[in-house]
């Protein structure tokens, strides 16, 4: 029997997805802590760093800032990281200044509390892994992805980031991780593989997306290799990680069933300024949405069709706690007004579907809609954006863009090193590999339809396709503009990671 309701989502998700979308405040450097956790296999117990980053916290009565670790505290605990150079009496205003400026680097995201088991920071060394669960099992599963089968490039890649501490970020939080402990990170802390990573006898994986997405992810980690900053790789891999967890989510239900609808990634190459493209990027972020909901409504329904098999309707209704938050009577509620939509329906699927509606309807009130976790991670991951320019547009009205950062980072790991594509094919590569669109015109049906297949889903959506040929130009020009191709005199552009290589004519 059903007796709560958070255990009851959480085993949806868990089964279908293998991650959590339930933490409405996720961040890129909580996904980067929970990878890099599950693929070093440690963690660190640096509640001295974090207490040193975070010198006051947030009186949420007052919304006053009040000093919690005050440089008075952070010199008696932890003398031995300090030396004063002149005498025993160090500068309290250098202190401060040091601790700001650490704050900045290291804390960039805002996730640092007062307790390293609360914080994830700046990933630049192992060291500074934390067992801070935010990440909602998306880290794990990305590891999980990266070493299906055989060991890929990628986590081997980011393994080999995360031994060093030859860097400006590790150098600056080294004072106080002398103090910090590894902890072993047991497999307990995370549910072991997913049964969508499984292999089968030709050594592939069971999702045709997951398969594309880890070998996106390979052909990113090949061209990172021996290439610029190391915080920049490491940036890089966690936001296509993100945008991973964005794609395999979307595509789920499609995968499930091949009649399902899988909306497309509509990127506005201009900003908002065009109004039908626009409105038509945020249709398709808005079907994102309707798909996960229709999918996690189908999951619903045969969980309790299978509670209806040894119980009635009181029965399951009855389980529910009440609580604070009064679960039962609003699940009752929630049956009793669905229930009578149905009212022309005497039978049992009419109560199956009417507790299946209730049973979303109070745990999206409760927890979150997965789109507010998806929304959230792409917005802070740089490749969603507010639907207008004016003020958000609503916490929920975005539209899929890309920063510059993003676009280098989606070429790598689109385009294999020394073999180049034209720009038709690389296009191709975006739609095949993670269901992006621009604007060409074996896309005006799948924009008009929401749906990759071109069968209508939902409410039709209506563009002008003048600007989605101008959508195609603008990328193609944003992607010379950063490097990543060679235009040639008899109209050609080739996408490459490696423009040096080729002669420009």
């Amino acid at each position: 029997m059903i007796d709560n309701l958070s255990a009851f989502f959480h085993a949806i998700y868990d089964e279908e997805f293998g991650l959590l979308p339930t933490n409405a405040s996720i961040k890129p450097v909580h996904i980067a802590n929970g990878l890099g956790r599950a693929l070093v296999g440690r963690t660190y117990d640096s509640d001295a760093l974090a207490q040193f980053l975070r010198r006051s916290i947030l009186n949420q009565t007052t919304r006053v800032q009040v000093e919690r670790n005050p440089n008075s505290m952070i010199l008696e605990n932890y003398v031995d990281a300090f030396t004063s150079r002149d005498s025993g009496i160090l500068d309290q205003d250098a202190l401060s200044r040091l601790r700001s400026l650490a704050e900045g680097v290291l804390a960039t995201d805002r996730a640092v509390f007062g307790e390293a088991a609360m914080s994830s920071y700046t990933l630049s060394n192992e060291t500074l892994l934390t067992r801070d669960l935010s990440d909602v099992r998306c880290g794990a599963f990305i590891a999980e992805l990266l070493n299906a089968g055989t060991v890929g490039d990628a986590a081997t890649h980011i393994r080999t980031l995360l031994a060093s501490d030859d860097d400006p970020w590790s150098t600056l939080a080294l004072p106080m991780m002398q103090f910090a402990l590894p902890r072993t990170f047991a497999a307990g802390d995370d549910p072991p593989q997913h049964t969508l990573l499984a292999i089968d006898a030709d050594g592939n994986l069971a999702s045709h997306t997951l398969s594309r997405l880890r070998a996106s992810f390979d052909r990113l980690a090949r061209f990172e290799q021996g290439r610029g900053s190391k915080l920049n790789s490491l940036r890089r891999m966690v936001m296509f990680s993100c945008f991973v967890i964005h794609v395999h989510l979307v595509a789920r239900y499609s995968e499930t069933d091949e009649r399902a609808p899988r909306p497309p990634i509509l990127i506005d190459m201009f900003d908002g300024s065009r109004t039908s493209l626009r409105n038509a990027s945020r249709a398709s972020l808005r079907a994102a949405g309707d798909v996960l909901e229709a999918l996690i409504s189908r999951r619903i329904r045969e969980r309790i069709a299978k509670e209806l098999e040894a119980a009635n309707i009181d029965d399951i209704v009855a389980a529910f706690p009440e609580g604070r938050k009064r679960v039962r009577t609003r699940v009752r509620e929630g049956f009793d007004a669905y229930r009578g939509a149905y009212r022309n329906q005497e039978d049992q699927n009419s109560d199956l579907d009417a507790l299946s509606e209730a049973l979303w309807q109070v745990g999206t009130e409760d927890l979150i809609h997965p789109v507010e976790f998806l929304t959230e991670l792409g917005r802070r991951a740089g490749f969603l954006t507010p639907w207008t320019n004016t003020g958000r547009g609503g916490k929920l009205q975005k539209r899929y863009g890309i920063t510059t950062e993003f676009l280098e980072a989606l070429v790598a790991a689109t385009v294999e090193p020394g073999q180049p594509l034209d720009f038709p094919e690389f296009l191709d590569a975006l739609r095949e590999n993670y269901g992006i669109i621009v604007g060409q015109r074996a896309d005006d049906q799948v924009v008009r339809c929401n749906n990759l297949s071109g069968i209508p889903f939902g409410t039709p959506t209506s563009v002008a396709e003048e600007d989605l040929r101008l959508n195609v130009e603008a990328l193609r020009r944003a992607i010379l503009e950063a490097g990543y191709a060679k235009a040639y005199a008899d109209g050609q552009t080739v996408i490459t990671t490696d423009p040096e290589s080729m002669a420009v004519l």
